[in-house]
């Protein structure tokens, strides 16, 4: 049996290690339309501070191919035919498989015009190694002011290692705090002020309408008509599955690969990581959830149900966490203004501050920040859907902690 692997990120690696530690022998093939072998996302942030010196980005070895048995093709996929069960590359090459997983992960979305005649890059972003690698380029031409456009969990991320690398960095988010989706006001505000006391200048409640330059991107026109100067415009706005090249398929799509809960997209095709609608295990929503331990678990259970089991994937959870304030920052659950809570609860010490967002009884969404005690039993009642109620007093006590979750554990 041969098994296609469309993309090499976190989702498609682990297929395919899973794969030959349940013992498959067949083939497998494994694209990717970057020019190198896999990496780690969540490193990009120390690949760049390290200027591409930190080869831990690539975390299976860069000999990853070979230890695993797997053909490595460092070539696009630009269509699929589920029918005649054949891969197209740019170039015109085709390759037959028995069995497909889509894992081509997602591209950073720019919802800002562009004015610039010349041919270079409008743009930066932190979504792939090749793009901090066009990053690192950059530095080392000598840029020394950033604007990153977007203040969510990856502006942030870029905003603090771009400071932390020396350079001016201004940050424009059309809400009004940094993190949106992530935490509430009060939980931004400390954040804010440790972001401001570093030096990097927000502009918050500011859009960016249009990137305007000559020869290269010069400058951002924000909606008030503000102009913002700089040498490098980071985009960090969000994500879009890639799934363009499955339009002709046959293949569900919508915002993403449309899954059912063997994560299966069709016959012999499977979808998983960044590009794969799943549901949401707090708020039952069906969307594709771009975090890493996620990417993980749904290509494990693509990996056995290849191999002929029947597992279920049982649900994905909105998890984020930043260290790059100083501040251990915690954020889990429902994302700001999808679900509309009953209840706050929100503690606030010398330590950090708890907040817990309640609906019908169990927890819709918590975020902590400072104190990371009490974080591993709250994701253990959030993943379960457990009622709160038994843990509150304790929570209130400030006694969340690794004694309480061995007492309820069965």
């Amino acid at each position: 049996m041969r098994i296609l692997i469309a993309g090499a990120g976190p989702a498609g690696v682990t297929v395919a290690e899973t794969l030959r530690e349940m013992g498959f022998e067949g083939d497998i093939l494994m694209f990717t339309a970057e020019p190198y072998p896999p990496y780690s996302p969540p490193v990009l942030a120390e690949y760049l501070k390290s200027r591409g010196k930190d080869r831990t980005v690539f975390w299976k070895g860069e000999d990853f191919a070979e230890k695993a048995g797997v053909n490595l093709l460092f070539r696009e996929i630009i269509a699929v035919d589920i029918r005649e069960k054949k891969v197209y590359a740019r170039g015109g090459e085709e390759f037959s498989y028995d069995k497909l997983v889509i894992a081509t992960g997602a591209r950073m979305w720019i919802p800002v015009r562009c004015q610039c005649q010349g041919e270079g890059e409008k743009f930066y972003n932190f979504k792939s190694l090749s793009a901090v690698d066009r990053l690192l380029q950059e530095l080392d031409k000598g840029a020394e002011r950033a604007v990153v456009i977007g203040a969510g969990f990856i502006g942030m991320e870029i905003a603090l290692t771009l400071k932390k690398a020396g350079l001016e960095v201004a940050v424009v988010e059309m809400m009004n705090r940094i993190l949106p989706r992530m935490v509430d006001e009060k939980i931004a505000r400390p954040l804010q002020e440790e972001v401001m006391r570093r030096g990097i200048e927000l502009k918050l409640n500011s859009r960016a309408v249009l990137l305007r330059g000559r020869e290269r991107a010069e400058e951002l026109i924000l909606e008030s008509g503000e102009v913002l100067k700089g040498d490098l415009f980071i985009a960090a706005t969000g994500v879009k599955p890639n799934v363009d090249f499955l339009k002709d398929s046959g293949i569900p799509l919508g915002r993403g690969v449309r899954v059912n809960e063997y994560m299966e997209a069709g016959p012999d095709v499977y979808a998983g990581g960044d590009v794969a609608e799943v549901r949401d295990t707090v708020t039952g929503n069906i969307y594709p959830h771009a975090i890493y331990p996620e990417a993980v678990s749904q290509a494990k259970v693509i990996a056995a149900n290849l191999l002929g089991e029947r597992i279920a994937y049982p649900g994905a959870l909105n998890m984020n966490s930043l260290h790059h304030f100083g501040l251990p920052l915690i954020s889990e659950g429902a994302m700001e203004g999808e679900e509309v809570a009953d209840e706050e609860l929100y503690l606030e010490g010398k330590d950090g501050i708890k907040r817990i967002l309640l609906k019908d009884g169990k927890i819709l969404r918590f975020e902590l920040v400072g104190e990371k005690r009490g974080a591993g039993i709250l994701h253990w009642i959030t993943r379960r859907r457990l009622p709160f109620e038994p843990f509150r007093d304790a929570f209130l006590r400030g006694r969340l902690n690794v004694a309480l979750q061995l007492r309820f554990l069965p």
